[in-house]
């Protein structure tokens, strides 16, 4: 998982609404769901609009979030796969 490069599929737009984050599809291929990002979920959201390695996403929770490496990590991994299974990811 470590050396896979992933990046989020374009077609979707990230709208600031009443103090949430929202991602909608704005590409007919990427289906009707709106996805509401937390603050942490926001930030990989963001970081994965280009190719990044699962260290490099890492790397930019541990620089803005004061989570232990451990749960950090095993965080990721949930997100990520969430990602895949929801086919949000190139």
């Amino acid at each position: 998982m470590e050396n896979k490069k992933y990046s989020i599929k374009q077609g979707y737009v990230v709208r600031e609404i009443a103090g949430e984050f929202i991602a909608v599809p704005v590409d007919s291929s990427c289906g009707t769901n709106i996805i509401i990002l937390n603050p942490v979920s926001k930030l990989l959201w963001d970081e994965l609009r280009q190719e990044k390695s699962f260290d490099e996403l890492l790397d930019a929770m541990l620089k803005n979030y004061s989570v232990p490496k451990e749960e950090a990590e095993s965080d990721l991994k949930d997100f990520l796969m969430q990602l895949v299974e929801n086919g949000l990811l190139n």
